[in-house]
């Protein structure tokens, strides 16, 4: 199964996040890696917080 974003891609975040259940809203961040097995994404935020988001709440930047 191929990844829809690459690490270390730049993307906007628009959702909720599964480690304290916080709602981001156009968030750019950056992909630290995918989960192979829920398929999530690690992302790392501009204040260095990470948390894991849901493919359907990312989107690339062109």
């Amino acid at each position: 199964m191929h990844n829809e974003f690459k690490n270390g891609q730049l993307v906007m975040v628009y959702g909720p996040g599964k480690n304290n259940g916080n709602f981001y809203k156009n968030q750019l961040a950056v992909i630290v890696l995918r989960d192979p097995y829920f398929k999530d994404y690690q992302v790392k935020f501009e204040n260095d917080t990470e948390d894991w988001i849901s493919p359907e709440y990312i989107q690339k930047i062109s």
